[in-house]
């Protein structure tokens, strides 16, 4: 979504930077259309007052009007009608100070002159400096004469003159802007750039800034020009207008280049339409709505274009004809009450690759989903149906299951609320139904629970559970190919009753500068044979591995599908080091034992398809913040042989940055999950000096299909006071009719309070 504060050809900075430029007019007339009371005050008719005098406003003022005000010498011009205060003049208004060496006011005409050195500095720490500042005819209209402005940031502002012609436009000519620093041992040359115009206008009832024959400089030398633009002048928080231009270079896009407009149709509704154009591929039209109600909002967007693309049509890339391609995604929330929202969700797409080729998202599947949700207190109510849409361009693609419907209630009563402990109740359904002849799935499962919490004054720690869950299934149209085995329709019902305790003793031993903890942990856990019948489908209980994580879990299988039954132990330890300066280093150590092995319901690779689970473990170190690992891993129970490691690094040694992640698993017998899995991704950053920086990323597939590199980039980036340059070499090595294939060259100019110019996303 763009920034609503910055709808411009050019993200020109707010009111509070060029509204500055002629700042210190508006702030003049906030004092100095007071200072005729203040000086009033302080005169007796006679002509000169000769000493250091000060004043304030009426008491029927507002106390946020109230002005200081100090002069060496005030003197009355019977004659002429004016007030002049001369001499070191200083007028303060609440944060704001001015000063000058001369203010002249004329009662007849209504008019105020300060000249000589008029300075001024507000609340915000900006600092104005003039020659001189008029304002006339009730102070609707107004001059100011050689402006130069140091703002809060460090940002110049300078003009030759400035005109308030009525009390909303103010007009400057020969205006400029920069944020960047003047050279210290050459102050008066030109700074690393600036913005310059002929012209420039304010006008505060269409809170707009507007510019005339605006140049970019760069030291000196014009490098764009423009002869009109306009912007918000930060006054409101939405602004209809076009946005900065964007590009994108892409080796089978070609050149592209993203115009949009921006229409703030409402404060509380506005809309984005414009079109990203390629020298390699035909044009693509952009859109996107938002709207906010008191209690709902609506966000939608989309694309579409029309061309070809490349596909796999038995195992070889072909190239279809050219057609209508594009992608909507919206979703909406309505807060009903304090208790009860529904939403909606949205997203689909023509093809499996538009979405990659065009840089929009990487998600493999899309959702859509209808839902309803109940929040109250502890308890908890949803009920949804959900719709898929899969764009992986794999082996793996498949026509996604919807869900229709989807419920799920869980209610959780007060600690000890009953026997010391406290009570729960969990209660799920779900309607899986594929397209045609497909595996349709019925479901409705129920849990009863109970959990107490003691700690002893020994110290041991022990949390018993109790629950019995049941589940009750309908398969129709059951494929004899899938996990379940079998033909035709079928009905199962399952019964699952759960008791486990889990003790615990956590040692603590102070030193001088560091707490060292050891925690062992045992865990037992009793359950009935509940028999995983071959009449219940395999839908959500597939990706199922031990880890430090979930070992101590009663049921380590996810989803509700299957069951871990019968009678296991765990034991397990982690200790850990915690230095007073915040280094830190934790290791566990895990294993769990069945005590019968019959019938195991654990695929191979899990860790749990043998009485004795596999070891796993957990590594994880905090050096100063310069240094961190998280290694877990997972080792065979017979023989210690790698089954599973999961690494995640990274260091910095001096202007070295470099991180890592590295994945290995093996494959999971009986389920999609068919072929182990290695990768590793790693990136280095290397800071030349405090401005520039390369950097580096790379990812490798190791897998004995299709292995080699998938992902490489390489960067050079520059960040200067008030400069930036981002530059970046991407390839993705993937399938070519993926739509995920492709070089990207992209470069970004960062310009300080304008945005950044050049990048895509």
């Amino acid at each position: 979504m763009p920034d609503q504060n910055n709808q411009t050809n050019w993200k020109i900075p707010s009111l509070r930077q060029w509204g500055t430029l002629w700042g210190v007019l508006m702030a003049s007339v906030a004092f100095i259309q007071v200072a005729p009371y203040a000086l009033a005050s302080v005169t007796d008719g006679s002509e000169s007052i000769s000493s250091s005098t000060e004043g304030l406003l009426p008491d029927q003022q507002a106390q946020e009007d109230q002005v200081g005000f100090l002069a060496d010498i005030i003197s009355y011009d019977d004659l002429n009608q004016n007030i002049v205060a001369e001499g070191s003049v200083e007028i303060t208004q609440n944060d704001k100070i001015v000063r000058a060496n001369k203010v002249i006011y004329n009662l007849q005409a209504e008019t105020v002159e300060a000249v000589g050195d008029v300075a001024m500095m507000d609340a915000s720490g900006d600092v104005h400096f003039a020659d001189r500042v008029e304002l006339e005819k009730k102070f609707s209209k107004g001059y100011i004469k050689k402006l130069h402005s140091v703002l809060a940031d460090g940002s110049r502002i300078t003009a030759e003159e400035g005109r308030r012609i009525d009390r909303n436009i103010i007009v400057m000519k020969d205006a400029s802007y920069t944020p960047c620093e003047p050279c210290k041992a050459h102050p008066e040359k030109s700074p690393l750039w600036q913005i310059t115009a002929d012209t420039v206008t304010h006008d505060k009832q269409d809170h707009s800034i507007s510019y005339e024959d605006a140049k970019l400089e760069v030291y000196g030398i014009p490098v764009a020009y423009t002869p009109y633009f306009s912007h918000p002048d930060g006054t409101i928080k939405q602004k209809s207008g076009v946005l900065p231009p964007k590009f994108s270079l892409n080796s089978r896009l070609g050149l592209g280049v993203t115009s949009q407009y921006y229409w703030a149709i409402s404060p509380s509704e506005d809309a984005t339409i414009g079109a990203r154009v390629f020298t390699g591929s035909s044009p693509q039209l952009l859109g996107q709505y938002r709207k906010r109600f008191e209690k709902a909002q609506i966000n939608l967007n989309g694309s579409t274009t029309y061309t070809d693309r490349k596909d796999s049509v038995g195992g070889e890339t072909v190239t279809t004809d050219k057609e209508a391609r594009g992608h909507f995604f919206g979703d909406a929330l309505w807060e009903l009450n304090d208790k009860w929202r529904t939403g909606i969700k949205a997203q689909v797409t023509t093809d499996d690759q538009y979405l990659r080729e065009y840089d929009i998202t990487n998600d493999d599947v899309l959702e859509n989903e209808i839902y309803a949700e109940r929040f109250d207190n502890r308890d908890y109510f949803a009920i949804r149906a959900l719709g898929f849409q899969d764009v992986r361009v794999s082996d793996r693609s498949t026509d996604q299951p919807n869900i229709l419907p989807e419920f799920e209630a869980s209610y959780l009563g007060n600690p000890a609320s009953v026997l010391g402990g406290r009570w729960s109740l969990d209660m799920s359904g779900l309607g899986l139904v594929r397209k045609g002849n497909g595996q349709d799935v019925g479901r409705v499962s129920t849990t009863l629970g109970w959990q107490r919490r003691d700690v002893s004054s020994w110290g041991f720690v022990n949390v018993f559970n109790a629950s019995a869950r049941g589940d009750y299934y309908s398969i129709a149209d059951r494929d004899e190919g899938s996990l379940v085995g079998g033909a035709g329709d079928a009905t199962a019902a399952r019964l699952y009753p759960l008791l486990q305790n889990i003790l615990s003793y956590p040692l603590e031993k102070d030193f001088e500068s560091s707490q060292m903890v050891v925690e062992p942990t045992v865990a037992i856990t009793l359950s009935t044979n509940a028999e995983n019948d071959t009449d219940i489908p395999n839908e959500d209980s597939q990706d199922v591995q031990i880890d430090s994580l979930n070992i101590f879990q009663a049921n380590r299988f996810p989803g509700r599908d299957r069951v871990e039954d019968r009678s296991h132990i765990t034991y397990g330890a982690r200790t850990g080091l915690y230095e007073d300066d915040g280094d830190s280093i934790e290791v566990f150590l895990g294993q769990s034992f069945r005590f019968e092995n019959e019938d195991n319901p654990f695929p191979d690779g899990s860790g749990l398809s043998k009485q004795k689970s596999d070891v796993v473990g957990q590594l994880v170190a905090n050096f100063k913040d310069r240094f961190t690992l998280n290694y877990g891993f997972q080792l065979s129970s017979d023989s210690l042989r790698s089954e599973r490691h999961e690494l995640d690094a990274s260091t910095s040694i001096g202007p070295l940055g470099l991180s890592g992640t590295y994945i290995y698993a093996r494959s999971l017998e009986g389920t999609d999950l068919d072929r182990s899995r290695e990768q590793l991704y790693g990136a280095a950053t290397y800071d030349l000096n405090p401005e520039w920086t390369l950097r580096s990323a790379a990812r490798y597939d190791f897998s004995a299909e299709d292995e080699g590199l998938r992902y490489a980039d390489f960067g050079i980036n520059y960040t200067g006071q008030c400069v930036s340059v981002l530059t970046s070499a991407r390839r993705k090595f993937t399938f070519q009719d993926t739509g995920d294939s492709a070089t990207e060259i992209t470069v970004s100019l960062g310009l300080k309070n304008l945005g950044t110019f050049g990048n895509n996303n």
